[in-house]
């Protein structure tokens, strides 16, 4: 394996306390005094190990909670934080163990992270716990340390400077995955095209290296996800090719007007004196909107479909709804009686009805997210430079195409395309992959491949020539509305640049929290219009 610099903890450190009032309290100098930012937790009610697991788990969905921790806990708090070490490992970068009690689940053995157990604190195990966390400081010599012992965290995957790292050091490296599947990451644009296209590599539903098999109570995968990863490769090029068939370029073009229309609607109804979110009012609502024009769906059902894309579909278990099922069916029912000038009675020509039902199935769960991610992390992207936005809204009509181009490169709403697994060996650049393995294309590390993209600017530049992305995907998983939704986004942004070209970040708001996942997205983007701009 290359050298490749990891990029070491975060400086935070989280304490959980409460159990004895003397235990990692005593920690907490130590600490501070070693330079890391300390937490204390206090668990939700009680002290038992199923409370410290759902004090954990409001920690780590509040939005300032840290990418990377290291997590010190005694006694019955262990086994939670053990589980969340197995569970969650891109944000564990170490755990500290005090006299932790009997796991039915063999504690902290495999994990991919370092581990200091000990069986209670006093002199000499702080000065055991002072050396365990100076080592985790990374020093001068970081460069030449390799990956180990840790998995990428979804902050890694999506910042280019680590995946730069890596592409540097080479183009294939094996990550560090103790207890999971042997899991290589490949880095570069020519590298990437070429993984996502070899015939020796399946699609997998694991989606981040290191992460091993969730139960389902803590599964995050949309059905949509699933469908075009894990279906039979006849079906899947079968539905692809009836919804390739008919979202051509020339039709997907006609559709703008209506998509302008959508775009328009929604900032209609935004109130102009006041703060606004516009993830919530404008990225999340538009993609939703803009896929059921494309597909036909009256405009008075729209809101359950909404309801079920935006609230539903994320909640686990992620099984498909009957409900939305029986209601696309009625739809297709519909259309093949009247049919109409959308995407729907298209695919009803000659096709059966659970063919187009799970078509629009398909759109609709895996067209929606990136879209609202793109939208509210690239306006963000605009917004933290104002003459990226002024730029943009000077020429609406010619810019809104080569930005959402560069915002794709920049933002990369899925940092990795979905894991392949090889089927049989698979010879990669330097490197011979065994059957078994999981192989990922970090789209990041292809969309700032120096050899394709030099000299790049320290953000999205609206004026710049686009460059060649991988943010779609390559080869037959690519996504199949990418045309739809570059007409979405462009559509979308276009219109926001022209009517509100003051739009700026509301006062207070230079912090913006994201959801750490394998999809980096807005929790919110409290903006200020401006005066609005008639044309």
């Amino acid at each position: 394996m290359s050298a490749v610099p990891a990029s070491g903890g975060s400086g935070e450190l989280v304490l959980l306390g409460g159990c004895t009032g003397t235990g990692v309290t005593g920690l907490e100098p130590l600490a501070v005094r070693g330079g890391w930012r300390v937490r204390t937790l206090s668990p939700a009610t009680g002290d038992g190990e199923g409370s410290w697991t759902a004090r954990l788990a409001g920690f780590l969905a509040a939005p300032d909670s840290p990418d990377r921790m290291v997590l010190v806990a005694e006694g019955r708090a262990c086994g939670a934080v053990f589980a969340l070490a197995d569970r969650h490992p891109e944000r564990a970068a170490a755990v500290v163990a005090l006299a932790p009690e009997p796991s039915a689940d063999g504690g902290p053995t495999a994990l991919a992270c370092p581990v200091l157990v000990l069986p209670a604190l006093d002199d000499d195990s702080g000065r055991a716990v002072e050396r365990f966390l100076a080592d985790l400081v990374p020093g001068p010599e970081e460069g030449a340390r390799p990956v180990r012992n840790r998995a990428l965290s979804p902050s890694d995957l999506h910042d280019p400077s680590v995946m730069r790292r890596f592409a540097e050091a080479g183009p294939v490296h094996r990550l560090a995955s103790p207890g999971s599947v042997p899991t290589w990451v490949v880095t570069g644009h020519e590298a990437a095209r070429a993984v996502l296209t070899h015939p020796g590599l399946r699609g997998d539903t694991a989606t981040t290296a290191g992460y091993r098999p969730q139960p389902p109570e803590l599964a995050s995968l949309h059905p949509g996800d699933a469908d075009t990863i894990t279906v039979d490769a006849g079906e899947h090029a079968r539905l692809r090719g009836l919804v390739e068939r008919h979202l051509t370029p020339e039709w997907t073009g006609s559709l703008r007007p209506r998509l302008r229309r959508v775009a328009d609607g929604l900032l209609d109804a935004l109130p102009g004196d006041r703060e606004v979110d516009l993830v919530a009012a404008f990225a999340v609502p538009l993609p939703v909107a803009a896929l059921c024009e494309l597909l036909g769906v009256p405009e008075p059902d729209r809101p359950y479909l909404a309801d079920w894309l935006v609230r539903r579909v994320p909640t686990p278990p992620p099984a498909a709804h009957e409900d939305v099922e029986a209601y696309l069916g009625g739809l297709v029912a519909e259309r093949r009686k009247r049919p109409a000038d959308d995407l729907t009675s298209r695919m009803c020509e000659a096709v059966r009805d659970e063919d187009v039902v799970a078509a629009a199935r398909l759109l609709l769960v895996s067209g929606a997210r990136p879209t609202t991610t793109l939208l509210g992390n690239g306006v963000a992207a605009l917004l933290a430079d104002r003459d990226r936005w002024r730029l943009l809204a000077g020429e609406p009509d010619a810019l809104a195409g080569p930005v959402t181009e560069e915002l794709l490169r920049r933002v990369t709403p899925y940092p990795v395309g979905f894991a392949r697994r090889a089927v049989a060996p698979v010879e990669a650049p330097g490197v011979r992959i065994p059957a078994g393995h999981r192989v990922l294309a970090s789209l990041t590390a292809a969309n700032h491949d120096p050899a394709v993209h030099p000299g790049e600017p320290g953000g999205p530049d609206p004026g710049r020539a686009p460059h060649p992305h991988a943010s779609f995907g390559h080869g037959r998983h690519a996504c199949l509305g990418a045309g739809f939704a570059r007409a979405a986004v462009r559509t979308a942004l276009g219109t926001l640049a022209r009517r509100f070209p003051g739009l700026d970040l509301a006062p207070g708001a230079r912090e913006l929290h994201y959801r750490r996942s394998r999809v980096r997205y807005l929790l919110a983007l409290p903006v200020v219009l401006g005066p609005e701009h008639r044309a």
